[in-house]
């Protein structure tokens, strides 16, 4: 049962299909024909049974109203792309019923790609001296500007350019003209500014992408950064520098303090090999009659991951002695003679079968 009615409303029922997915229609597109009918005179089974003596149908669906009358058109997607061709020549040589023609399908627009497109941009690094009108002039020549808005701040002069079609009825043009502006003006110096020139985000978009660069940027300085607890209160940043840079040229010092008031310290290098040596030799170095506990800086993503780890881990210890009474299987291994004693234990058992 393919097509049936339920209290008088046509339905349909197909099998799921993944190749049906909204993934991958681009792929079928060549399967897909466009069908005009008759309005409330051709259903699902009566176009079926039309198209279905040119090949196997993959699906079928009549488009309908909300009051379920039809709106004279449908779509149909065959298993091979040649059914689709013996449909379309059935309409040139007009060899089906009258009023239904088939039509190659063809998307109402790119939206798949126009998705990815976009006809806002984003430009930085604009030399503090460069007007409005000059700015204006400069991405003009790419296409017809709707829009543009600059602004000044501490790091510098930006802003944003908004390219669409004066007609307003072409999509594709805005974000033809912004990846053309994009290609052409980024990199390229002006006055001794390098500009930076690329597709505008939303808020949501630059926040992530800034969550990923700093991440990356910790990730690169890993190795190069150290962290430092267990020092005297009465410790200043101007020794922690002093005692440190012995070992290598340091980017940066900071001091801070925890929630219970220990302090502690992250001391960044320059080079991840003075790092290397400055952990080496100040880990448990006496300072004041403290020692000094050195380990290598983990971003916050990492330390919350490898704390989750060690509490589900001391968790399900925890449980594990509830249910044994406090042993622990594995103390099995440190007993003395353990193979001895399941050798002994073996032949046991062996001699009083």
């Amino acid at each position: 049962m393919r097509y049936f009615d339920i209290e008088g409303k046509p339905c349909r029922a197909l099998a799921f299909d993944k190749q049906l997915l909204g993934s991958n229609k681009e792929k079928l597109l060549a399967h897909n024909v466009f069908v005009k009918v008759p309005k409330n005179k051709f259903y699902h089974q009566q176009l079926h049974d039309i198209f279905s003596q040119f090949g196997p149908i993959k699906s079928l669906k009549v488009s309908l109203t909300p009051d379920y009358d039809s709106n004279g058109y449908g779509f149909i997607c065959f298993e091979n792309p040649e059914s689709a061709s013996k449909a379309l020549e059935a309409t040139e040589r007009k060899q089906l019923p009258e009023g239904v023609e088939a039509y190659a399908f063809k998307p109402r627009d790119n939206k798949s790609s126009m998705r990815k497109l976009i006809n806002n941009i984003y430009v930085k690094n604009l030399p503090p001296t460069m007007s409005d009108e000059q700015v204006r002039k400069l991405f003009e020549p790419y296409g017809s500007i709707k829009s543009m808005f600059l602004k000044e701040s501490e790091f510098g002069r930006f802003g944003f350019v908004c390219y669409d079609d004066p007609q307003g009825h072409n999509k594709e043009y805005g974000p033809a003209c912004a990846s053309k502006a994009i290609e052409a003006l980024n990199e390229k110096e002006i006055e001794g500014s390098k500009l930076v020139v690329r597709c505008a985000l939303s808020k949501l978009e630059r926040d992530a992408e800034k969550k990923r660069e700093t991440i990356r940027y910790k990730t690169s300085k890993k190795r190069c950064n150290l962290f430092v607890k267990n020092f005297p209160p009465s410790c200043k940043k101007e020794q922690i520098e002093k005692l440190f840079g012995q070992f290598g040229e340091i980017e940066k010092v900071r001091l801070d303090q925890g929630k219970s008031g220990n302090a502690f310290a992250f001391v960044c290098f320059k080079e991840p090999n003075d790092a290397a040596k400055a952990k080496q030799n100040l880990h448990n170095y006496n300072l004041e009659g403290k020692q000094l506990n050195i380990c290598y800086y983990e971003i916050k993503e990492i330390r919350q991951i490898q704390n989750e780890e060690a509490k589900d881990k001391a968790d399900w210890e925890r449980y594990q002695a509830a249910q044994t009474g406090g042993f622990q299987w594995n103390e099995l291994t440190n007993l003395p003679n353990l193979s001895h004693i399941l050798t002994t234990l073996m032949q046991v058992i062996h001699a009083h079968e």
